[in-house]
């Protein structure tokens, strides 16, 4: 088993490199941001057979979300709930790690897939939302004084328990069926996905969880995480901060109704695609704005100038196969109050005035192989 990073270690880590994440107040502990190339290096029992089915966001349930083309009532951001404070970071300061894709800026002359424009038609058919407060990721914040429990796995995928995960008080999972949640702790540099999680405190269990370093990609390289893609489920979701300062250093992570079939394109390394078709697009792929395209024509407001703003210098990555065309916020239960005035109070938060069909498709690498197996790392101890 591989062994969790001595307390000591972790602390000179920290001590060595202070990057911190800290909370809207301030407050907050340091969080582990170095690189660390071999944090995801060590493949320990992988399951006999491939899973079926991994999580899925949003699959088969159109009728959950909003298609019509009549914008949402507005009225002012927020929610209920408790637990440790958002971050003010976002997913560039969370994965940051060697080769990670969250932070690559695109250049304007990046090439674009032959067949981009057949994607983008495709794309441009959806209503382009933001889920909000359901079908997105609770994000909580944990350390080292955070209650600590392991927390049992009921899919046989290859493990049955994850140990020692610091669980917030007032952590619970998002409302709807997939029941993500996801836990940063800032102590020790992990962060814990879990889908289909139920309860919490030391009643805490989930269908499938898995563990990967903030100073990593962000991205489980068995594809064994808790999304279909592979990618960390905190990664490449909207805060409450980036919205405030008006600026997202990282590319959006979005989910979509034709994700292909076959297997994923990097950086994805799982795919829960099941769309033949020439104009299915494979998870993994990267989408942008196009560069040429004038925002500040667009009649946007902050929210929306602030993710078209994103979607034209980083791009967005597909993770996940959905009922609709969206990208995520945290969801403002791990977040009490932190999005008001932000974000209108709606499950969905329309994204209409930004021109879809003005998206671009990187060319695309060839799929890949559709397996999938655990991997050990210093966070899950597998």
């Amino acid at each position: 088993m591989l062994a969790v990073a001595v307390p000591a270690l972790v602390a000179l880590v920290a001590s060595l490199l202070p990057i911190v994440l800290n909370s809207p107040s301030g407050e907050g502990a340091p969080l582990v941001t170095s690189p660390d190339p071999a944090a995801l290096s060590i493949v320990e029992n992988p399951p006999d057979s491939t899973p079926s089915q991994l999580p899925r966001s949003l699959v088969d349930n159109t009728t959950k979300t909003p298609r019509s083309t009549s914008a949402p009532s507005t009225g002012r951001g927020g929610g209920g709930g408790g637990g440790a404070p958002a971050a003010s970071g976002g997913t560039s300061a969370l994965f940051a790690g060697p080769g990670s894709p969250w932070g690559q800026l695109l250049p304007a002359g990046a090439a674009v897939d032959p067949n981009s424009s057949g994607y983008v038609s495709s794309m441009a058919s959806e209503k382009f939302l933001m889920s909000f407060k359901q079908w997105t990721v609770p994000i909580y914040y944990a350390d080292a004084s955070t209650p600590r429990h392991d927390v049992p796995l009921t899919e046989n995928w290859g493990a049955s328990v994850l140990r020692n995960v610091p669980v917030p008080p007032n952590a619970k999972p998002d409302p709807s069926e997939d029941a993500h949640l996801s836990i940063v702790d800032r102590s020790t540099g992990c962060v814990y996905d879990f889908w289909g999680a139920k309860g919490g405190g030391s009643g805490l269990s989930a269908s499938w969880g898995n563990a990967i370093p903030t100073n990593s990609n962000g991205i489980y390289p068995g594809g064994m995480g808790s999304r279909g893609s592979g990618f960390s489920a905190a990664a490449g979701v909207v805060t409450a901060d980036e919205l405030r300062r008006g600026v997202i250093n990282h590319a959006l992570v979005f989910a979509y109704p034709n994700t292909k079939s076959g297997g994923p394109v990097a950086p994805a390394t799982k795919s829960d695609g099941r769309t033949g078709g020439g104009n299915a697009l494979p998870e993994g792929a990267r989408v942008r704005l196009d560069p040429s395209l004038n925002l500040a024509s667009l009649g946007l407001n902050k929210y929306e100038l602030t993710i078209a703003t994103a979607m034209q210098k980083y791009g967005m990555i597909l993770g996940d196969t959905s009922g609709g065309f969206t990208v995520y916020a945290q969801n403002p239960q791990s977040a009490p109050g932190a999005f008001t005035g932000l974000l209108p109070d709606d499950t969905w938060v329309d994204l209409t005035k930004i021109p879809t069909d003005r998206l671009q498709v990187m060319k695309l690498p060839p799929q890949s192989s559709n397996d999938s197996r655990v991997v050990g790392n210093r966070c899950n101890g597998w």
